[in-house]
């Protein structure tokens, strides 16, 4: 199905006058998606549960940015709530990407701390210094002699299958997952092309906040607030004359994830800060630089819908992760679920590998301006899931600018449904 919706001509004080007219091209399928979705159902202990066993053990996740794995040996050390689940990914000697359980094959204890990652040749428990290659096999046992009749062979680290594509490693925890990657993200795979490369991690932050992962994800997936609850700190970087109520120029439904682009104002007033920030280094979000995109060769999935006067795309990949993609930098965005009442944020920007003084100072003045914004973001969620919860309002209703919020609830029905 393909639509479109937006203001054409008006009429006021009995004569035809233009009015700013705003389109927005919706593509995909459309057809089983709802305008009214009950909320309060979805967050319940045990739907929740459902939504683990159907659609996190299930779904391919990613866990971290190839970008953090640069070199053979690098690795991030991560969790996954939902699954209760804390994982080591590894760039082998062999500069393959491998993930695992981080957990010894002992007596079960974490090899290296969440959330931390470095480079290392080999991985040493602190408890007891059993030693493990960048390849999982176990090659070194302390006063091996004493555990009789032991094969050393068979206690390499648990592997999780895992991959790599769009500058993300994914990982599936199914014993024999249901669909390839390539099928499970459908239009979007191969569609960056190299499009992050040389980019470098210029901010992170994570944050637990008292909400469904429903609504946490929700509040990233619509332009419709930006007009009101971002007034302060960015008053005019889209919409403009022609597009009032800042509409999506380009919105797109696709089987299990979806995507929309965001067109930049015209007429943006630079604030004073700003052009410091930017007057010696390359401009980032929100003042935008113009990219051509019609290069034959340009990744297919930046501006997918070849937007005139392109900002930056949103895209969610189901269930719970969120790129943010603008022409010089992009944004991470993991929800993972704690429980059904918690969900722990994680963040992380990246940009374009410095060259001066001048782009450094544009680093900061994205990190904080992304800050900023993301607490505003972050204002309502739990505002929300108490009201939901409460039982009064039980279904919350979405307009046509809200059509990623539809398909995203469709989808959870779906998986939570499957057999």
């Amino acid at each position: 199905m393909r639509a479109t919706a937006g203001h054409r001509a008006g009429k006021q004080g009995g004569s035809m006058s233009a009015v700013p007219k705003s389109i927005t091209v919706f593509k995909g399928d459309t057809s089983g998606l709802r305008n009214t979705v009950n909320v309060l159902e979805k967050i319940q202990p045990g739907y929740f549960a459902q939504e683990v066993d159907k659609i996190y053990r299930r779904a391919w996740l990613p866990v971290t940015s190839a970008a953090e794995l640069p070199q053979r040996g690098s690795y991030v050390a991560v969790d996954v709530p939902p699954l209760k689940a804390s994982l080591l990914v590894v760039r082998g000697q062999d500069d393959i990407v491998r993930a695992f359980y981080n957990i010894c094959r002992h007596r079960a204890n974490k090899l290296v701390p969440d959330n931390t990652q470095g480079s290392k040749l080999a991985f040493t428990c602190p408890f007891h210094a059993w030693t493990f290659a960048a390849d999982g096999r176990c090659i070194g046992i302390t006063d091996e002699s004493q555990f009789v009749g032991m094969d050393k062979s068979t206690r390499a680290l648990i592997p999780v299958r895992c991959e790599v594509a769009e500058g993300l490693v994914f990982v599936n925890f199914s014993a024999e997952p249901r669909e390839t990657l390539s099928e499970w993200l459908g239009d979007i795979y191969g569609g960056y092309q190299g499009h992050f490369d040389g980019r470098e991690q210029i901010a992170n932050w994570s944050i637990v906040v008292n909400a469904s992962w429903h609504i946490t994800v929700n509040a990233f997936t619509e332009g419709y607030h930006s007009l009101f609850l971002h007034r302060a700190t960015l008053p005019d970087y889209q919409g403009g004359k022609g597009n009032p109520m800042r509409h999506r120029p380009f919105l797109e439904v696709m089987p299990r994830h979806g995507r929309y682009s965001a067109k930049a104002n015209p007429d943006h007033k630079m604030t004073p800060v700003e052009e410091i920030a930017y007057c010696a280094g390359r401009k980032l979000y929100p003042a935008f630089p113009r990219v051509d995109c019609s290069a034959p060769d340009f990744p297919s999935a930046v501006n997918p819908g070849r937007v005139d006067n392109w900002a930056f795309d949103i895209t969610e990949f189901f269930p719970c992760f969120i790129l943010i993609d603008g022409a010089e930098w992009h944004q991470c965005m993991w929800f993972w679920p704690i429980d059904a009442d918690h969900t722990q944020i994680r963040v992380i920007d990246y940009a374009y590998g410095a060259a001066s003084v001048g782009d450094r100072l544009a680093h900061s003045y994205l990190r904080v301006r992304n800050r900023e914004v993301f607490r505003e973001d972050i204002s309502t969620m739990e505002a929300i899931h108490a009201s939901v919860k409460s039982g009064a309002m039980p279904e919350i209703v979405l307009s046509q600018q809200e059509m990623l919020l539809q398909k995203h609830y469709a989808m959870v029905e779906k998986m939570v449904g499957e057999p």
